[in-house]
């Protein structure tokens, strides 16, 4: 999936360009909210979760309850690390 036309968080434009790049399937809460439960992104192949935050919350907890297989990202570079891993990104 092309990412959605508005995404002004810079750590979700970091995950949703890898995903891209990697070619994995996803839905972004903004365009689809049922489907990724209120997260930030859900990998329907999968049946994964990714959430992503800049700094702990407390909201996170109640976040990370909404589905069983969510992949929490705190912090650009975690966001930078797991889109390198991905393999499909070198650099941001």
């Amino acid at each position: 999936m092309k990412r959605p036309p508005i995404l002004d968080d810079p750590m979700e434009t970091i995950i949703a360009a890898a995903l891209d790049a990697a070619g994995i399937a996803y839905k972004h809460d903004r365009v689809d909210a049922k489907a990724s439960q209120g997260l930030d992104f859900y990998l329907p192949e999968m049946d994964l979760y990714i959430e992503v935050k800049q700094f702990h919350s407390d909201r996170i907890a109640e976040q990370m309850s909404r589905a069983p297989n969510v992949i929490a990202i705190q912090g650009i570079g975690a966001a930078v690390a797991f889109a390198r891993m991905l393999g499909a990104v070198k650099r941001f």
